[in-house]
């Protein structure tokens, strides 16, 4: 990945000096003449490393680096001055800067000091990276079942750490698609490298496209800077393209040249840039039946479909449930903070008898629930027909004699939560239908939306079997 590097100086020959210097070495520069152009920069732009003169103009290289360093804890700053001294060097520190430097300097002075704080910077982004994932605990001893169809899924993802073979992973809504395919990366070859995931029912098509493929400044409005796109951030690593379905035919021609060749170009730019990642891609829909519709390229379908996995919906493989209960109440902070362990016979019952229309999500949904009701150390009650999502036939829960000793506001904070489950369910998560119903526009529908912790993709209609 290119690092840029922005210089703040008043001074025009040692701007250029360093400009010259840094392109030479295949870094990206952009230049400030003052703090406040400075400050514009880093507003609009990622920049990896700040070189910043002592002396300029309506400020001061500490007082700006403090400023840097506030705002952007993570952005190192190098200092140059020719007035060097002890004291000066001392306070530069102190504020935060990297290093301090001396004019004249030598070419390779400023450039070994450059990648002395860059490699430091590179350590602490894999270190930050490898403990957010294991904090995560995404491994395969992080699938717990009886059931012998997950067995024989958890001896595919065994098998596929001795390759790079794409894998296609196929299952409702709430079967834990995504935690599967971190299995598969973290138990094969390329655990080292980076894990990318994108939602791409998130995306139009417009937005997709930069968001996979990166741009170039330029590129269309409003691209003010160079971008990286998740295909390039994912080489070395695993790229896993959720709810696959959702990708237009033209995107699925553009992607299926780049799994065949693993090359891509920016949007804006003509340089070919080479990839190596390997390719996870999940979906609920049946894709076979998209390609005898029309709505899948049948080529693109063929080169995601190498390895096919299909997670089992929770109804399936209630024998898993007290498992995974046991699974979810140890991770869970509450539950530990508060010596919440096992649940009672009669509640476990009442679990194992529910269908389970939103699989493991909903089930950890229905725990949290309970959790927070609980007073002692055994959960006794389990609401399954709670308030939240409305998924196939489940009940909102208001309306009930109970919900009438609630404070109004919470009641009627419910009572949204249903309706709009119930409208969304009615239209299988169809935004613009949704809104329509009830009359509000898209963009209200969206924040409402987000309030209530409802997402589009667990209304959806499951394929038919």
């Amino acid at each position: 990945m290119v690092h840029r590097i922005l210089i703040v100086d008043d001074d025009p020959l040692i701007c250029r000096q360093l400009e010259d210097l840094y392109r030479d070495r295949k870094y990206e520069v952009v230049t400030a003449n003052t703090a406040d152009e400075a400050m514009e920069h880093l507003e609009e732009l990622e920049c990896a490393l700040a070189v910043v003169d002592l002396k300029i103009p309506g400020s001061d290289g500490i007082s700006l680096t403090r400023e840097i360093r506030e705002r952007w804890p993570d952005l190192d700053v190098i200092i140059v001055t020719g007035y060097a001294s002890i004291k000066g060097a001392v306070e530069a520190i102190r504020q935060g800067a990297s290093d301090y430097i001396t004019k004249p300097f030598e070419r390779e002075e400023i450039l070994l000091a450059t990648e002395k704080v860059l490699e430091k910077r590179r350590l602490l982004d894999e270190i930050s990276y490898l403990r957010s994932q294991l904090s995560d605990r995404y491994s395969f001893a992080n699938m717990v079942s009886r059931n012998r169809v997950m067995h024989e899924i958890f001896e595919t993802i065994q098998s596929l750490a001795q390759n790079d073979a794409t894998v296609l992973i196929s299952g409702e809504s709430g079967t834990g698609k995504e935690l599967v395919a971190r299995a598969i990366h973290f138990q094969g070859r390329r655990k080292g490298g980076r894990f990318v995931a994108i939602n791409c029912a998130a995306f139009p098509d417009s937005l997709l496209e930069s968001e996979l493929f990166g741009y170039e400044r330029g590129a269309f409005t409003g691209a003010t800077h160079d971008r990286v796109g998740k295909i390039e951030l994912s080489s070395g690593g695993t790229l896993f393209l959720d709810e696959v379905e959702s990708i237009s035919l033209p995107m699925q021609l553009k992607l299926l040249r780049t799994l065949e060749q693993r090359e891509i170009e920016k949007l804006g730019g003509n340089r070919v840039v080479t990839v190596n990642m390997r390719i996870i891609t999940a979906t609920n829909r049946n894709l076979e039946e998209m390609v005898g519709n029309g709505e899948m390229r049948e080529d693109f379908f063929y080169r995601i479909n190498v390895v096919p996995i299909k997670l089992p919906p929770l109804r399936d493989r209630v024998e898993d449930i007290p498992l995974l209960v046991s699974e979810m109440l140890r991770n869970n902070p509450m539950a530990r903070e508060r010596s919440i362990s096992r649940l009672s016979n009669q509640a476990l019952q009442e679990l194992m008898s529910y269908s389970w229309p939103g699989n493991v999500r909903e089930l950890g949904n229905v725990l949290e629930r309970a959790i927070l009701k609980t007073a002692g150390s055994v959960i006794r009650e389990v609401d399954v027909q709670g308030v939240g999502p409305v998924v196939g036939t489940q009940r909102s829960g208001v309306g009930r004699p109970q919900d009438y000793d609630l404070p109004i506001k919470e009641y009627m904070r419910r009572a949204e939560s249903a309706y709009l489950s119930a409208v969304l369910s009615r239209h299988s998560g169809g935004i613009s239908a949704s809104a329509s119903h009830a009359m509000i526009d898209a963009a209200t529908l969206h924040r409402k939306m987000k309030a209530h912790g409802l997402k589009r993709e667990d209304f959806r209609e499951r394929p038919s079997k």
